[in-house]
């Protein structure tokens, strides 16, 4: 079934490759190690080969900093590499009207850059890689490069109404805002990242000429091509770290190519200045007995430290304390434990032993999965299709378009997806996904899974606790109230248990047409006919009945020595 999530893979040309690393490397090597950096090798092409990247290291996704990352890690370059940022009195103001809109916005200006075509092609997939990853498809972070030489500053963001005209990259003429949008390609494919707006974002010189409308389209006015050796760099979006992270790995990539980065003074609404980009490194301090305890090592600190050069940081050793100086385009970093993980990375994870740890028990697998996989097996019987989904979910589709009332959940701090922020609570908007991505193949789609959810528990030490759900989904023409309660009863049938039903439930399901069941006080399973706001929501043409039942309570009834 569909709803599979790429991964962002570059193509990294071998010859390129090895001209910014200095030597020259196999590609048998390159197979051999590069996955050993936490990458994943999609094979060879015929320049060069495809890498997989994930989306915690966006300083990979070009060649460049792929090159710049491996020749530290195998010893050639080691240690943090210094990326000076010239002054300037280039400035640029922000609009308070943007502040409602897309309110953050941070420039660079780059010089002696050689266009050459690796480089040309090197910044097309690494600006088309952020913006799918770090930028969640530009609604979160959007880049603009444009050609230095026309503009005069200062430089302007502001907002501009829907009739508003100038001449988008690629077009002969001046087109207002409402045909960008509605008629061109990029503005059709990226105009939900504006909606709802009165004006639109826009950048401007001196002049009043336009060098872009973001997220959406640069401008004629500023077009780069193979004669442009300076350029200036525009970042907007909604998230002030995600843009400084984003135009930070934009400028130490130009840098590696030889070029000059100059500061811009970034004048905002309420006074402040901030001057971008800065490629300075931040410190965090990392104690030894803290990377020995999690990777069972006996490192002394000189030795973590070694290792920690070899991923690019700066080290300063001061008794069982590591100051550990972080590249500026290293945004995966952001707890200790990250450290300790490149301490890993530089060690190799090759070379560390396995050991049976001295702990006395029975070995068996776990009970509560051996009685998941025979419910597994009993619902194929009734010839339901198992799936299985992301534990990460939102809010969005946890509550908004289950019509149920938000409550508190799991959420991460520094999401790099938005679709993907929190761990879900309930199985149900899980299948309901998976059936909305699926509305193109055949009926009937019978659904079942099960696995965890996690819900808040003050009571545990992390606050949290992991429980077993089933979640049935019955998707046909004729779905039903009773065909739904028909499957739990086959269900509690054959574990030889009876469960009492009461009226009501969760609000998804139509009132009068749910139940939550009962088993020993506790509540066991909910279900009904799903509503047909909710079905709306998730864009189903067909009757959703389903139900989510508690494993837990299953098992500790049927097993409670266990």
């Amino acid at each position: 079934m569909d709803g599979v999530i790429e991964m962002p893979v570059i193509e990294v040309n071998l010859e390129d490759f090895r001209e910014l690393l200095g030597r020259d490397v196999s590609i048998e090597e390159l197979q051999d190690r590069l996955p050993m950096m936490g990458t994943s090798w999609e094979g060879a092409t015929e320049d060069g080969f495809h890498l997989e990247v994930f989306p915690n290291r966006p300083d990979l996704l070009s060649i460049e900093g792929l090159a710049r990352a491996y020749s530290s890690w195998t010893g050639a370059r080691t240690g943090l590499k210094s990326y000076p940022v010239e002054k300037s009195d280039y400035k640029v103001v922000v609009d308070k009207k943007t502040q409602k809109v897309r309110p953050w916005f941070v420039t660079a200006v780059v010089k002696n850059v050689e266009f050459d075509d690796p480089l040309i092609r090197s910044i097309i997939q690494m600006q088309e890689k952020l913006h799918v990853t770090h930028g969640r498809r530009r609604r979160k972070v959007a880049i603009g490069l444009h050609s230095l030489e026309p503009i005069e500053f200062p430089v302007t963001y502001t907002t501009k109404p829907p009739k508003f005209k100038f001449r988008p990259l690629g077009e002969r003429f001046e087109k207002d805002l409402n045909w960008i949008l509605g008629e061109m390609k990029t503005g059709k494919e990226y105009a939900w990242t504006v909606e709802g707006f009165k004006e639109y974002p826009m950048i401007l010189d001196r002049k009043g000429m336009v060098l872009s409308m973001p997220p959406i389209i640069n401008g004629e006015y500023t077009r780069i091509d193979e004669a442009t050796t300076e350029l200036f760099i525009d970042v907007t979006g909604t998230d002030l770290k995600a843009i400084t992270e984003v135009l930070n790995v934009i400028c130490v990539t130009l840098a590696d190519r030889g070029a000059e980065v100059h500061e811009v003074h970034n004048h905002y609404p309420d006074g402040t200045v901030l001057t971008t980009p800065n490629l300075d490194p931040w410190g965090m301090d990392l104690d030894n007995d803290y990377v020995n305890h999690t990777l069972g090592s006996e490192f002394t600190p000189q030795e973590s430290a070694h290792e920690l050069e070899k991923m690019g940081h700066g080290t300063e050793v001061n008794g069982d304390v590591i100051k550990v100086l972080i590249p500026s385009y290293r945004a995966d970093i952001m707890h200790p434990i990250d450290l300790v993980e490149d301490i890993a990375i530089g060690y190799d994870y090759d070379n560390f032993e396995p050991e049976i740890p001295p702990i006395s028990s029975e070995a068996g697998e776990d009970p509560l999965e051996v009685f998941s996989r025979g419910l597994r097996n009993f619902l194929v019987g009734l010839g339901l299709l198992e799936v299985v989904t992301f534990m990460m979910s939102n809010r969005d589709k946890l509550f908004k378009r289950m019509s149920l009332p938000e409550e508190p959940i799991c959420e991460t701090d520094n999401p790099k997806m938005e679709a993907y922020d929190s761990l879900r609570n309930r199985l149900l908007p899980s299948l309901m996904e998976v059936l909305s991505t699926n509305k193109h193949h055949p009926y009937p789609q019978n659904l079942y899974e099960v696995d965890d959810v996690v819900v808040i528990d003050s009571s545990t030490e992390t606050g949290a606790r992991s429980r077993r759900r089933l979640a049935i989904t019955l998707c046909h023409s004729s779905a039903s109230f009773s065909e739904i309660k028909a499957t739990m009863n086959t269900i509690l049938e054959n574990l030889e248990l009876e469960a009492e039903v009461v009226e009501g439930g969760w609000d998804c399901f139509i009132e009068g047409r749910r139940y939550t069941a009962m088993l020993g006080g506790e509540p066991l399973c909910w279900a009904g006919e799903v509503k047909p706001e909710v079905l709306e929501s998730w864009e189903l043409e067909m009757p959703v009945a389903a139900l989510e039942m508690n494993v837990d309570n299953l098992f500790k009834k049927i097993y409670p020595e266990k």
